[in-house]
Parts: structure tokens; sequence; C-alpha cells
């Protein structure tokens, strides 16, 4: 093969990759209805990445540094807590997490771990910033759906946890109100 030709494959490759990973993005609760032009700079700038089952994403107590999009797999939420690690959601394709790290500077405070072959969507914050100064007009609409994201999640735990406390038999006391 010449090298003519390992090019060409090489940057069809990269021209996939970008279509989907922009088809992707759109579809993502953070970036739908952004504008076509952010999203296509956010594709390029992200990375792909897969996981084994098993392997962490995000270690509770390093430095968050990006945001995370689920393409496939199990991904579960966890937290150590006094020597256990406890499983607070599990989520599935097309689930947006780590999304605070675009904005803020801080240490995770929750483990993200395969529990089964994962590919990722990764956009870190230095990209996420890079898209904000050359499309400044769109910063606030970024920033509400980055809230709206982690606002969800937040609900979508809290349920979780409530129906697994339940369902091991549970009983909370009952405020009157």
């Amino acid at each position: 093969m010449t090298s003519s030709m390992t090019a060409d494959k090489y940057v069809n490759q990269e021209s996939n990759r970008l279509s989907s990973d922009f088809t992707i993005l759109r579809q993502s609760p953070i970036f739908s209805g952004v504008h076509h032009d952010v999203v296509k700079l956010l594709a390029y700038l992200s990375t792909h990445r897969s996981f084994q089952p098993g392997d962490y994403l995000i270690d509770q107590g390093k430095k968050a540094t990006q945001a995370f999009i689920l393409i496939s797999g199990t991904v579960e939420i966890t937290i150590h807590h006094r020597g256990k690690e406890i499983v607070l959601q599990q989520l599935k394709a097309s689930s947006v997490f780590g999304e605070l790290a675009l904005l803020a500077q801080f240490e995770w405070f929750f483990n993200a771990r395969a529990v089964n072959e994962a590919e990722i969507i990764t956009i870190d914050q230095t990209a996420f910033q890079k898209v904000i100064e050359k499309f400044p007009e769109q910063k606030d609409k970024l920033i509400e759906r980055v809230i709206q994201v982690r606002i969800t999640r937040l609900e979508n735990q809290t349920a979780y946890m409530l129906d697994q406390l339940l369902s091991d038999g549970w009983h909370p006391k009952e405020v009157m109100i």
C-alpha cells in the first residue's frame, strides 16, 4: 500500500469519526439545538475512547478535566463511602456525565466505571473554552444546558437511590407537611 493510499484511508476514517461524533453530539442533551458550527468544532476537538469492563473512566478525588458522552455500553456512577463503593446510578448509551468539569475546577466527587465494553466521546475543559471563545453568543445557552443536565442527573440519582432503599425494605420516617 502506498503512503498516499494510507493517508487517504486515514482521512476517510477521520472524516467518518467526525461525522459520527457530530451526529452523537447533536443528539446529546447539552448540544441539541446549539448552533451547527459549535457542535462541528466540538466534534473536531473531542476525543473518542474505548473502555473494557471494570475500567474506571473517573476516579473519585482526581482532578476533573472533561465531560463524557456515552456512545455504547453501560457505566456505573459510584462513590467510595465508609470503605465501600456504592452504586449511585447506571448510565446507558447517550448519557452525558462529568459535565460540571466543563465549567469549574474541582476534584471528582464520584467514580465512573465501565460495566461492559463502553465507547465514549470526551470533551475537555480546554476544548470547551475554545468553543466559547469562538462563539461567545452561545456561552449562556451552553452553560444553561450543562446545569440542566446536572439537575436532571441529580433527580435521576435520587430516584434510583430511593428505589434501591425501598426495595431493600427501608422504611423512612414519614414527615407531616
